[in-house]
């Protein structure tokens, strides 16, 4: 079949062709009423057929090398995935191995890594404090039979009538309150550690001029009995501060320092109340000792709430919750509270309170 050169004119397209047929010629003109472009395509079919054996080939290989890449990245996919899969199973029994983090997934592994690290570090402190929480309760066991002891021997004598005159019935009536006091103590300070570890306690901060409030309070522990022959002394170069303190709770966690200082360690040791404004933190208060001082690995343990200190031991009149306490205490008071001691040269304690 022949075409014929397509015509434009006055934006009309024309096509003029002929075909054979049965041993005739056809002739047949076609117009249109607007312009019309005109491709030419020739088609072989003898170089097509030749070509497709090898089209078949090319094809059949690409799909063969693709489902085999498929196949095999699934298979490393999987083995990947199982690993993860392993490695969090792991986590749950605490057999976990540590993964290398290289891989498209090494941000994957990084985080099991982690999580094992967070989740181990986790367990040991909850066996320590658990280990603590027993042996505390084993000592505060044997805090209560001691004054509860001499309580009950007395009050026997007192009830078989051995006591005939007032003043012997007088001094074990005075040994019985002084232990019943001490047992009171010790639950007073478990009362108060829970109240203030859940929120219970109520808290009525206001402010106080705290050079005054701090050297009452010096000048209160100065006159108790106990430490009437104990050096304690107060420092401030500043004519007063105001702080906004909830004056009971604060006014604990203050004795519970100095008394601490002055129980745990000898008669002679000095005891210095000081406060001082600070300009990053706003007021410091600190407490500090000429005493035997604390280890570092003591350090780092003294506020928890269930230890109580290799110095102790001596003394049963503790409930190993005074430092705990002063901690929560100066926490609920949007503060801080930090220890820096050294063997044989004594010990600070040091509170920082927000500034009004």
């Amino acid at each position: 079949m022949k075409l014929a050169e397509s015509e434009c004119e006055n934006g009309n397209t024309i096509f003029v062709s002929s075909f054979e047929d049965s041993g005739y010629t056809w002739n047949y003109i076609i117009g249109f009423p607007y312009a019309i472009g005109k491709y030419m395509l020739y088609y072989n079919g003898e170089a097509v057929s030749r070509l497709s054996p090898m089209f078949r080939v090319v094809l059949f290989s690409i799909s063969f090398v693709g489902i085999s890449l498929f196949l095999i990245y699934g298979i490393w996919l999987t083995r990947q995935m199982g690993k993860i899969s392993s490695g969090i199973g792991a986590i749950t029994l605490r057999t976990y191995q540590k993964l290398p983090e290289k891989g498209i997934f090494n941000g994957i592994y990084a985080a099991l890594n982690q999580m094992d690290a967070e989740i181990r570090h986790s367990n040991q402190l909850k066996n320590e404090t658990e280990r603590a929480r027993q042996e505390w309760i084993a000592n505060i066991t044997h805090d209560l039979k001691t004054p509860l002891s001499p309580v009950k021997g007395y009050a026997e004598l007192l009830a078989c009538g051995t006591a005939s005159d007032s003043q012997t019935v007088k001094e074990y009536g005075s040994i019985i309150l002084k232990n019943v006091d001490h047992v009171e103590k010790l639950i007073n300070d478990l009362k108060l550690t829970y109240q203030l570890e859940s929120g219970a306690l109520p808290f009525h901060p206001k402010q106080v001029r705290l050079v005054r409030y701090l050297k009452e309070l010096v000048i209160d522990i100065a006159n108790d009995p106990a430490f009437l022959n104990r050096s304690i002394e107060f420092e401030c170069d500043l004519p007063e501060i105001t702080a906004t303190i909830d004056p009971d709770l604060f006014h604990r966690a203050v004795c519970n320092l100095v008394v601490n200082a002055l129980v745990h360690n000898p008669p002679d040791t000095t005891v210095t109340v000081s406060v001082a404004e600070d300009k990053e933190k706003g007021v410091c208060l600190s407490v500090r000792d000429t005493g035997v001082g604390i280890s570092e690995a003591e350090q780092a343990k003294l506020f928890t709430r269930y230890y109580r200190g290799t110095n102790t031991k001596e003394k049963s009149e503790g409930s190993g919750l005074g430092l705990a306490i002063a901690k929560q205490i100066v926490v609920l008071h949007n503060g801080e509270i930090t220890v820096k001691s050294e063997a044989g040269k004594g010990t600070v304690f040091s509170l920082f309170l927000p500034a009004n």
